[in-house]
């Protein structure tokens, strides 16, 4: 943790008081120089840090911008110790991490960028990822499974994120098989999970699960693309202080709790009672044409059992289903 993170949770942990740059350069074994650099240098990332002679520093406000040493430190509260990192622009958070697997990165850990200049969703799809609206993150993980069992991480990370929005914003959150997170009837977020298998163990190497959150609606709305589709978790102006770090830590808390006793389904119930489609008429899409079906449930694999017209059952793996029939193609 870097001098200027230290700093800002000090701070943080003490607001409404005020400490001495004396106090904290004690504190933390720095010298008092290197304690108004790093104020300095917060309050340039926008922290509303007050300075007065005789008492010293108090943080007022803070803004809406990542900290890894935050999240830690929220995580550090639920007994859960993972190494969090914080990037301003990527290409892509999961990218990022498969570079970090190819230079020989062996633990688990978190990336999370404040913009994604080439995000990517299911099916060679882009993720719209804005500057600072929304939380884009992946995480790195080792689990001792099957690539088959692999798969419903998925699965575990939507209920993790359903969960995590609802506490945060205090609204209803649903999904849509397979990973989409839905409010208001619309997206709000996606979930990318991609890893490597040993073939002679049969087992995952490692497994990258990637998930964008759209937390405000950017400046001038989505493309007209996504605007029947896309929306946001907060659709007015709200204090927006720490949101994005908070709702980061409820989501990895979340899942981390699921995790631990992975490949154990217990958030499998929630995901079936949060997921609206069971019992509603779809189009299940395919290459050649979109078919009509009847949701009956899902399966504890969470495959998606449907009925066709002519009364055929099947369980459906993988693939596309949309509520929508006129946007049947990009839903």
């Amino acid at each position: 943790m870097t001098i200027k993170e230290q700093v800002l949770l000090l701070l943080e942990n003490e607001r409404g008081n005020f400490l001495s740059g004396q106090e904290i350069a004690q504190q933390l074994s720095v010298t008092r120089a290197s304690v108004w650099k790093a104020v300095k240098s917060l309050q340039k990332e926008g922290y509303a840090i007050e300075a007065v002679n005789n008492k010293g520093y108090t943080l007022e406000k803070a803004p809406d911008v990542l900290s890894a040493a935050y999240i830690e430190q929220k995580l550090g509260k639920e007994n859960i110790s993972l190494n969090v990192k914080v990037e301003k622009v990527v290409d892509s958070t999961n990218n990022v991490l498969k570079q970090y697997v190819a230079n020989g990165e062996k633990g688990d850990m978190v990336l999370l960028a404040e913009e994604q200049s080439a995000g990517r969703g299911r099916r060679g799809r882009t993720f719209f990822s804005p500057e600072g609206t929304g939380l884009y993150m992946s995480l790195l993980l080792h689990p001792d499974t099957t690539p088959e069992e692999g798969t419903m991480l998925t699965t575990l990370t939507a209920v993790a994120a359903a969960k995590a929005i609802e506490k945060v914003s205090g609204e209803i959150v649903q999904i849509k098989w397979v990973n989409d997170v839905w409010m208001r009837g619309k997206k709000v977020a996606g979930i990318l999970t991609e890893g490597s298998a040993s073939m002679e163990e049969g087992k995952l190497e490692y497994a990258i699960v990637g998930i964008g959150i759209n937390i405000y609606e950017p400046q001038g709305g989505f493309p007209a693309e996504l605007k029947n589709i896309a929306g946001a978790v907060f659709e007015n102006d709200i204090s927006r202080e720490n949101l994005r770090n908070r709702m980061a830590a409820e989501f990895i808390t979340n899942f981390m709790k699921y995790y631990q006793s992975f490949p154990a389904r217990d958030y499998l119930e929630e995901y079936r009672q949060r997921c609206f489609v069971i019992g509603q008429r779809v189009q299940v899409i395919t290459p050649a044409q979109n078919i009509q079906a009847l949701v009956l449930g899902i399966d504890e694999a969470c495959h998606l059992k449907v009925q066709y017209e002519d009364g055929t059952v099947e369980f459906l793996s993988s693939g596309e289903i949309s509520i929508r029939p006129e946007t049947a193609s990009t839903t």
